[in-house]
């Protein structure tokens, strides 16, 4: 079985160590598809707070010589930049993905990885996202799956969306500079509610935990608690492992 690792990129550095590390052990290569321009279809005027040569220090410090380091650019949708694991992955029999703001959790990959090399489908969806709320002790919780392990030997279009694997999703636990960077140029940039990060993002607090928390679909994200000790070791050694609010 052998497995090609792949993280499209434009920013991230805030967890971009630990998601390389939560990965770098279950992989035989890794490609870093890096772009210095957004990628999933919307321009910004910001400017982007994290660096080419930031993020790609931190890439050759954690992989090493498994790094695959791709960088272009995409103007279109953000499959386009997906697709590009597909240029390296001759000669391997699963892809999995993950984003910079994704920790899998180590213990659980080879079971995922064995899940998908065994059965049918070409693409798994993961079940098992957890999404970390304004820091790492509350967390939401929806039925979303987004698919991140390909087998490469099925040929066919068909989705399992069962594979199981704990992704620590931090995603709506970042700093402002990146959550006003990414909301101005992100996939779902169009669909975000109304002044989200005024009226809801920044005015949560754990005092005020009211819900219809996700930024685009409604009814959706109550924050619970969360014991972040749980999270791998490497986590508690992380800057925003003892934050109230991030």
């Amino acid at each position: 079985m052998k497995v090609l690792g792949f993280m499209p990129i434009h920013y991230g550095i805030e967890y971009l160590k630990e998601s390389l590390l939560s990965i770098k052990d279950h992989v035989d290569g890794m490609v870093i598809s890096y772009t210095h321009k957004p990628s999933h279809g919307f321009k910004t005027i910001l400017e982007c707070p994290d660096k080419a040569e930031d993020i790609r220090k931190i890439c050759e410090d954690v992989l090493g010589d498994k790094l695959i380091w791709d960088e272009a650019e995409f103007y279109g949708a953000e499959f386009q930049h997906r697709n590009v694991a597909k240029k390296y992955s001759q000669g391997f029999d699963l892809i999995i993905s993950i984003d910079a703001d994704e920790v899998f959790e180590p213990t659980e990959i080879e079971i995922a990885l064995k899940y998908a090399y065994t059965h049918n489908e070409r693409y798994y969806g993961i079940k098992g996202y957890l999404n970390f709320w304004r820091s790492f002790n509350w967390i939401c919780l929806d039925g979303f799956r987004p698919i991140r392990i390909e087998n490469l030997n099925r040929h066919n279009s068909l989705q399992n969306l069962e594979c199981p694997l704990t992704i620590y999703h931090f995603s709506t636990a970042q700093k402002r500079e990146i959550m006003e960077y990414k909301y101005s140029c992100f996939g779902h940039a169009n669909e975000i509610k109304k002044d989200y990060l005024e009226n809801v993002f920044y005015k949560w607090t754990p005092e005020n935990n009211f819900g219809d928390l996700h930024p685009v679909s409604l009814n959706l994200w109550n924050a619970i608690k969360y014991d972040k000790n749980k999270l791998p070791n490497f986590m508690h050694s992380h800057p925003n492992f003892n934050k109230l609010l991030i």
